[in-house]
């Protein structure tokens, strides 16, 4: 049904050679930010960029702990080893299989306790459409100063108590590789935020 429009918009793209940061890009980034609902959208080349993004904004790196789930596709934790950082894998909720926030908090005291590692990060993943429990996970974060992401790669679209998937946490990262909820020619992906 929307070949005819996609296509038309290409050869556009193709003409201008507006490729990167074009004004279709622009556009995007605002319908997106828009309909998230947070003030600012960030485009990126991929799922794995917008996360390890997240990451290098917060300067994580050797020597920090980054929280999360352990049932989730490998980019969640590659980014983690990519800066740096060492993963530490929290169990998921038997009923929604995305992150266990009372085990999350065990996890934290932990590491906290060892003294090995610094407490830096959460990345919560949200699976099957269906958004992690932002209510406890958000409350964690704050009690313990760790930079929350929500990684919305597979919940775009969802809803929870009026907020949409991408507007949890610090920032969230989303994939628009082709078997996501929105998907892309090849690969993309986007940062969203209301931190200026």
């Amino acid at each position: 049904k929307i070949k005819k429009d996609i296509d038309i918009y290409i050869l556009e793209i193709l003409e201008r050679g507006d490729y990167i940061l074009g004004q279709k890009v622009h556009d995007l980034e605002k319908e997106l930010s828009s309909y998230v609902g947070v003030n600012h959208c960030i485009t990126c080349s991929s799922g794995t960029d917008a996360l390890m993004i997240l990451l290098m904004s917060q300067r994580i790196g050797p020597g920090d702990a980054v929280f999360t789930t352990n049932f989730s596709f490998f980019a969640t934790t590659e980014v983690i080893s990519l800066v740096g950082a060492t993963p530490i894998f929290i169990d998921i909720d038997n009923s929604t299989y995305n992150l266990n926030s009372a085990v999350l908090e065990a996890e934290i005291k932990r590491v906290l306790k060892e003294g090995k590692l610094n407490p830096r990060a959460i990345i919560s993943v949200d699976l099957f459409g269906l958004l992690a429990d932002y209510d406890e996970i958000e409350k964690i974060s704050k009690k313990y100063n760790l930079f929350l992401i929500e990684d919305a790669a597979q919940s775009f679209g969802a809803t929870f108590e009026n907020k949409k998937a991408g507007s949890f946490g610090d920032a969230a990262a989303t994939s628009f590789f082709p078997a996501k909820p929105l998907g892309c020619y090849g690969d993309g992906g986007a940062i969203f935020t209301n931190n200026s």
